[in-house]
């Protein structure tokens, strides 16, 4: 894997917690330079500091996903600075958990904005720079829910399930031009994903998911992210058992896998 990455920028969005926070500690170790992003540079240029990222294989960028007409600004700046990344994994994001009922539009768009436009907008206006020059592969972090709308999460299920199709129609146009698109569908995993979650009047809940505490280490999500990208796979869900039943019940028996939804402990 490590050969993949060696010497090739890796631009990681959300990069300063989370999924993203150990994507950068991985890359890095498989000889990526890495590129963090996010709107917190404080806390990025921390992170390069524990992790003894060497001047000239990192580079910190400020980016706000929320203010998504920014993003293409920021594309076109990078790859002026570094040039065309070999990876872009668009990861920065942020969930909720409310009822559809009491979720404000303020909170609807501002988790689109974050979680879709952010990551529509920084590609599209990637295209016309990168076609015909390198190769470019996008990892795009769209999650279970982004295949099930469980309840607390329409807005966030939205903005996923947005996601896929995006890119899944990305990758019909451009896979022939050398744009390639590994959709990842994180389960449950390990992270303050609940804790910085909106509810419905946009504030956060401050609180830890039971099914988040007990999901899959972040390490293990971040590997498998990586060795996905580095092995060409469209699409890998990880995620427990109980997420992958759910995905094959939805599937198989529709009818059965929307009672059990209703009554699903999804915090």
């Amino acid at each position: 894997m490590s050969e993949f990455y060696q010497d090739e920028w890796v631009w990681i969005t959300g990069a300063s917690s989370g999924i993203g926070k150990e994507l950068v500690a991985q890359a890095s170790k498989q000889k990526a330079k890495v590129l963090l992003a996010s709107r917190k540079t404080k806390d990025l240029e921390a992170l390069a500091k524990v992790l003894h990222l060497e001047k000239g294989r990192y580079a910190v960028e400020k980016l706000d996903l929320e203010d998504y007409k920014s993003t293409a600004g920021f594309a076109k700046r990078c790859i002026q600075k570094y040039g065309i990344p070999k990876v872009v994994i668009h990861n920065g994001g942020i969930s909720q958990r409310s009822l559809t009922k009491e979720t404000n539009l303020v909170t609807l768009e501002k988790i689109m904005h974050t979680n879709f436009y952010g990551a529509a907008e920084m590609t599209r206006a990637m295209i016309p720079q990168i076609l015909g020059k390198k190769d470019v592969h996008f990892a795009v972090i769209s999650s279970v829910a982004g295949k099930i709308g469980s309840p607390l999460r329409s807005a966030y299920s939205a903005s996923k399930f947005a996601l896929v199709g995006f890119f899944h129609s990305l990758r019909s146009e451009e896979e022939k031009s050398g744009i390639f698109v590994t959709m990842v569908y994180p389960g449950f995993i390990q992270t303050n994903i609940s804790k910085n979650a909106l509810q419905g009047d946009g504030s956060s809940t401050g609180t830890m998911d039971s099914v988040i505490a007990a999901g899959l280490p972040v390490q293990l999500c971040a590997h498998r992210i990586l060795h996905a990208v580095a092995n060409k796979q469209r699409e890998v869900v990880i995620a427990g058992i109980k997420e992958k039943f759910g995905l094959f019940l939805q599937m198989v028996y529709p009818s059965l896998f929307f009672k059990m939804i209703q009554n699903a402990k999804v915090r």
